[in-house]
């Protein structure tokens, strides 16, 4: 099978492969060089989605294609657009263009997931869709447009001519990646990763598409930076919530205390706030006496090693550790991080998360050898 556009048979192209640092590379380095990278303003870079590469392409006669990055056993590319009916109805690409993007679960992300499903006969693919979550596309590039090559086009432009065409509109099963540079790029690194996703992708702004595995630093995929996650413990110990809410719809917000009198309610009251009363909007976790973050550490020599503050936690174990700190004391949690930090000899870690709770480890068990050289 062919589709050719602009001279170029789109379908049977290389899919081009992002950089990454190779695990020899000294760790620190690693991280010094990926923070100057993003902080240059030379790249503008997304959050990498963790689902199955796959292309969607509208041929010069209208018709819609879905092709993976791998070939089937016989050589060629399997045509899955039927696959995903729900995308193709609504994506409404100009008659030769072609964008490239993560099919993933929403809910449940996963390149074998998807696969899972994905890799199904039709008949079986709609029916676990039916039943079980719709599959979604993420487009983050586009290297064909109304029937003219774009791959030597920089990536800068690329993106804001015409992957932002697609932007804004009434999309149920369909997301457009949405880039960012220096601070922003960094700080949204940092979100991703204590939101437990896959990590970003950072390409250089002035990037044609590279057909194969592009040179080193051009793009680079920013993942996980902890090879091993830790096994830590909740010591008891945890920070007050923020108080004043700051964002940016208070004339709807409900939760308030008046400053005057210490009282907190759920009413709004935001016309007496407006007027200059006493009465102030805060934030839910300071409404309901939540903390803001817990504490956990590692033992070290026999005694507690305070490792850091983790703050992706839920409502009951905010709740509890602030109401019943001995009950939550000592258990055991899986923890993964952005980074470890040695500030002035002390660690700590940068946008640690939960990722999961040990029933099966005490916390005399979460010891401190598990921190690597390496990572530090």
């Amino acid at each position: 099978m062919e589709i050719k556009i602009d001279n170029l048979d789109i379908w049977n192209i290389e899919a081009q492969k992002y950089w990454q640092y190779p695990k020899t590379y000294d760790i620190n380095k690693r991280r010094e060089e990926a923070k100057a990278i993003v902080l240059s303003g030379n790249v503008l870079g997304s959050t990498k989605v963790d689902g199955a590469w796959n292309m969607i392409v509208r041929d010069m006669e209208g018709n819609y294609h879905l092709r993976s990055r791998t070939k089937n056993v016989d050589g060629g590319f399997v045509d899955k657009a039927d696959w995903i009916p729900q995308i193709i109805n609504e994506i409404d690409l100009p008659k030769g263009t072609a964008v490239i993007g993560e099919i993933y679960l929403p809910n449940n992300e996963g390149s074998r997931k998807v696969t899972s499903v994905l890799n199904c006969l039709k008949s079986k693919c709609l029916e676990r869709q039916e039943k079980g979550e719709f599959l979604h596309y993420y487009i983050f590039d586009v290297i064909m447009w109304n029937g003219k090559s774009i791959v030597e086009v920089p990536f800068e432009k690329r993106i804001k001519d015409y992957l932002y065409q697609l932007k804004d509109r009434n999309y149920s099963y369909i997301e457009i990646a949405e880039y960012k540079e220096g601070q922003e790029l960094w700080d949204l690194y940092g979100e991703v990763l204590s939101q437990n996703r896959e990590g970003i992708v950072i390409t250089q702004k002035s990037a044609k598409y590279y057909f194969k595995r592009t040179p080193a630093r051009i793009t680079i995929k920013l993942k996980k930076e902890l090879e091993n996650p830790i096994d830590a413990f909740l010591d008891g110990g945890y920070e007050p919530p923020t108080k004043e809410y700051t964002g940016k719809s208070p004339e709807t917000w409900s939760y308030w205390l008046n400053v005057k009198t210490g009282e907190k309610t759920d009413k709004n009251k935001y016309v007496e706030y407006s007027n200059g009363r006493a009465w102030i909007p805060i934030t839910k976790n300071y409404y309901f006496n939540r903390a803001g973050s817990i504490s956990i550490s590692l033992m070290k020599d026999g005694e507690p090693y305070h490792l850091g503050f983790i703050s992706g936690i839920t409502d009951d174990v905010r709740e509890g550790i602030v109401a019943n700190p001995e009950k939550w004391k000592g258990k055991v949690v899986v923890v993964n991080a952005m980074m470890l930090e040695k500030i002035e000899g002390n660690y700590s870690l940068r946008h640690g998360k939960i990722m999961e709770w040990r029933e099966d480890k005490t916390a005399e068990e979460c010891t401190f050898d598990q921190i690597s050289s390496e990572e530090v």
